[in-house]
């Protein structure tokens, strides 16, 4: 990661000019820059009789790692208070920065590469092709955090539109608390009345101004926009370079030229303008900035030699005021050769060396500063100045990291690894993860100054316990194009469309093999497979009824029985609905619902009622007809609304749009009284594109909005928990727990995928974003627990988990993924064959044990 930030220069100036009024404040340099060389650890004396900084002594483990926030990077850290702020990579592409915990890792709020913005009218996080983590960071590898207190601001690119000739793109800024977009400034105009193809940059920000670019895309004609933090207002506009750093009332940058990563100064310069009106105060020609603390800048100058055919480059320390070297000495040979700066932004540089020296600077009183030097890890062992704070000076020599002071006496232990953050109670340390290729990995430690770190409690044992599942199957069911082979059950079907444990039976759904968009449904004994029944799509079900479709298992109890509920179809175009007898698979009895052209699907079916579309030909619209299951007595109907839940004396049913695309956009979700069709709740005032997602038909349900998640009070929508995480579906056993799938983009399974739990309790309810399961998927509740798939890759094969509601992996090896548990049995299901579909061509039944 980057300590220093060499801007792009190449603008005309009048250095020439600043050096001669400077020459004679240069004579007296070297008496006050003091260069002290001390190998071993003995105790130097600091410059001025300057005190000694207390020693920080960090926990012996880590709270947390990056393992914890699902990334497989870190790029940059910030600390403020009580939370860490961290941007990283997420595989295979694409960004995240999560503001978590600081003692913990647990998530206060996340915004992924491509998800919404909360609060940002259709707005998503944008990522710059090819170097994700730069849509977050500042050019000196940071999150762009400003702002005092808990009311601080932190900064991402936004891109809003359907595609990049449509898109806007810019600047939005986030509030620390809750990541709600406090403003969005846009940039880049779409096309082709904009900007063309530009790039934008995030530079730097502070309480007075921020700080973005925008370039072409091989960043050419830079200029820096400056915006005014609590509005996101267009101060003023700086064509030609990149100003980056903050020093007071100023902002400091680089001209045109080669890009950051080059130490080429020819072309390059430095300027300074006023942050308020973008004036330019003054330039410096063949210059790069190295380092700003307070009124001091390190500028590294190249400049002709009387008689030499090349040019010499040496460090200059500036004062940033005037754009003029600081102090009264002639050249140092001490800041000839310095390397990879840091600073604390305020009042101390410290630098490398060229002979293994540590040089610092600071500005001292009346601007005039001094340098004291000392080789931390022994003669021409060059050290890596990796962070500056609070006088204590963190440097690395791979593989050992330490904390020195101003003289290069070592403070406290060794670290855990190279300092990104660092603050009074806590402290983020990049450390490279063995086997991996140039991933760097984080580590977060509790932090004190002059005493042992406070390191809070461990999390409570898991209270989950995980059902046993014996590893041998019962019985196994396949489907394929060719009938399976023995000793497996031949189902007849060419695939799997679902399962359920229904007592001591289980009823599969697929697509029949030998018709064309003909389903199929079997019930047989849970414990052996032997078939009791099966019925697919024009099968006669006797009484002058056949079979109309039959894939989806809508399983429920009525008069003591289980009963499967299918659609039938009748001479004199009649349709309906019928229910089948899981014993036997005879029809119990069956319900007229249209005479003539039209059509008529089951949507939901539970114990008290079930509920039905009914579209009729010529007529306007489709109706939802709701019918008592016991009776088949038709309690009330309602038009342009589809049931998607039942139970719990109340019928849910969405109202949807067509959007673009054959999509469909959720307008609603309207609660309905089960018996009466009276209307109890509704969504559309509340939340942006409600959408269902689990109803157990018991206290709770989740629903998914554009901007995230809530879980609501099913009786009166009332709101007991929400999430700014988007959530896109979720399983439940009951209503204490519920797992739901995040992070998923409209082409399925993406980098952000993981798990979110949901558990209510008489204390209310918590949602947890597990941000460690991205590398899982297929979330399946069970208890208090849940159980998830890591997929196959390369020569691994697909692996099964259970964890319980924080995320701790419980017990791995399980013979398959459970889909359905319950009566002393299990279903397990492999990973999907068909990755569109995420249909899967087997399952296994199992007996459980505890």
């Amino acid at each position: 990661m980057s300590r220093s930030w060499m801007g792009l220069g190449g603008r005309e100036i009048t250095r020439t000019r600043a050096l001669t009024l400077g020459g004679g404040l240069l004579a007296v340099l070297l008496a006050v820059l003091v260069v002290v060389k001390v190998a071993g650890s003995g105790g130097e004396p600091l410059p001025d009789g300057e005190k000694r900084p207390e020693p920080m002594a960090f926990s012996d483990k880590p709270l947390w790692d990056e393992h914890k926030l699902g990334m497989g990077n870190v790029d940059g850290v910030e600390l403020r208070g009580d939370v860490a702020i961290v941007a990283g990579d997420i595989e295979p592409t694409g960004f995240r920065l999560a503001v978590v915990d600081v003692r913990t890792g647990a998530p206060r709020w996340v915004v992924d590469d491509g998800h919404p913005l909360k609060g940002g009218d259709g707005a998503i996080a944008d990522a710059e092709p090819g170097n994700p983590p730069e849509s977050v960071r500042d050019a000196l590898g940071k999150p762009i955090v400003y702002g005092d207190g808990d009311d601080w601001t932190v900064l991402v690119q936004y891109r809003k539109g359907e595609s990049d000739k449509e898109s806007e793109f810019g600047v939005a800024a986030l509030s620390g608390r809750d990541g709600t977009v406090r403003w969005m400034r846009p940039l880049v105009r779409p096309k082709p009345d904009g900007d063309g193809k530009q790039r934008l940059d995030l530079l730097t920000a502070d309480s007075n101004v921020v700080l973005a670019s925008v370039q072409a895309s091989n960043e050419a004609d830079p200029r820096t926009v400056a915006l005014d933090p609590s509005s996101g207002r267009e101060l003023w506009r700086h064509e030609g370079g990149w100003a980056y750093r903050i020093a007071g009332g100023l902002v400091l940058g680089q001209t045109a030229g080669d890009k950051p990563s080059s130490a080429k100064l020819e072309g390059a310069g430095v300027f300074a303008l006023d942050a308020k009106s973008g004036r330019q105060q003054w330039n410096l020609q063949n210059a790069r900035l190295q380092a700003v603390a307070g009124g001091t800048a390190l500028i590294r100058v190249s400049e002709k030699q009387q008689g030499r055919s090349y040019d010499e480059e040496r460090t200059v320390v500036t004062d940033t005021a005037t754009g003029r070297p600081a102090g009264k000495s002639p050249k140092s040979e001490a800041l000839r050769f310095v390397y990879g700066c840091a600073d604390d932004g305020r009042a101390l540089i410290a630098c490398a060396g060229s002979d293994g020296d540590l040089v610092t600077i600071r500005s001292g009183k009346h601007g005039e500063p001094f340098t004291t030097g000392r080789q931390p890890f022994g003669e021409d062992a060059t050290p890596g100045v990796d962070l500056v704070r609070d006088d204590r000076i963190f440097v690395t020599r791979a593989p050992r990291s330490i904390v020195v002071d101003r003289a290069g006496n070592q403070l406290g232990d060794a670290l855990p690894g190279a300092a990104l953050a660092v603050s009074d109670r806590a402290a983020a340390f990049q450390v490279h993860r063995k086997g991996t290729s140039g991933k760097d990995g984080l580590v977060v430690h509790a932090a004190a100054v002059g005493r042992q770190p406070a390191v809070p409690p461990g999390p409570a044992e898991a209270a989950f316990q995980p059902p046993r599942i014996d590893a041998a199957p019962l019985w196994t069911a396949t489907t394929g194009k060719l009938p399976a082979p023995s000793p497996a059950e031949d189902t007849g079907m060419s695939s799997l469309i679902g399962v359920e444990l229904a007592g001591d039976a289980v009823v599969y759904t697929g697509s029949a093999r030998d018709g064309d968009h003909v389903t199929k449904q079997v019930a047989a004994e849970a414990a052996t497979g032997k078939v009791r029944w099966s019925v697919q799509d024009g099968t006669p079900l006797g009484g002058g009824i056949k079979a109309d479709y039959v894939g989806v298992p809508r399983i429920v109890n009525a008069g003591g029985e289980r009963l499967s509920l299918v659609t039938y179809e009748a001479s004199g175009d009649e349709q309906g609905v019928a229910a089948l007898s899981l014993d036997d698979g005879k029809v119990r009895w069956k319900k007229r619902m249209l005479t003539g052209d039209g059509y008529v699907y089951l949507d939901e079916a539970g114990d008290e009622t079930f509920a039905v579309t009914v579209s009729r030909s010529g007529s306007s619209g489709k109706e939802t007809v709701v019918y008592a299951t016991g009776t088949r007595r038709e309690l009330w109907r309602e038009r342009e609304v589809k049931a998607v839940g039942v139970g719990g004396n109340l019928v849910l049913a969405a109202k949807t749009e067509q959007a673009g695309n054959w999509s469909v956009r959720h307008v609603d979700l309207i609660a309905y009284g089960a018996s009466d069709g009276e209307k109890r709740w509704n969504l559309a005032k509340r939340y942006p594109e409600p959408e269902l997602l689990y109803d157990g038909g018991g206290k709770t349900v989740v629903v998914g909005t554009a901007e995230g998640g809530a879980v609501l009070d099913r009786a009166t929508g009332r709101e007991l928990a929400a999430t700014s995480t988007h959530l896109t579906r979720c399983d439940g056993d009951g209503d204490a727990f519920i797992v739901c799938t995040a992070g998923i983009g409209q082409s399925g399974r993406s980098s952000a995928e993981r798990a979110v739990t949901v558990r209510t309790t008489g204390g209310g309810t918590k949602i947890n974003d597990l941000l460690e399961t991205g590398d899982l998927t297929r979330y399946g509740a069970a208890g208090n627990g849940f159980a998830a798939v890591r997929p196959p890759a390369q020569d691994e094969p697909a692996a099964y988990f259970w964890l319980d509601g924080e995320g701790r992996r419980l017990a791995a090896n399980l013979p398959g993924r459970p889909a359905e548990i319950g009566g002393g049995y299990a279903v397990l299901m492999p990973p999907p064959t068909d990755v569109i579909s995420r249909a899967a061509s087997s399952f296994t039944v199992h007996r459980t044990r505890g």
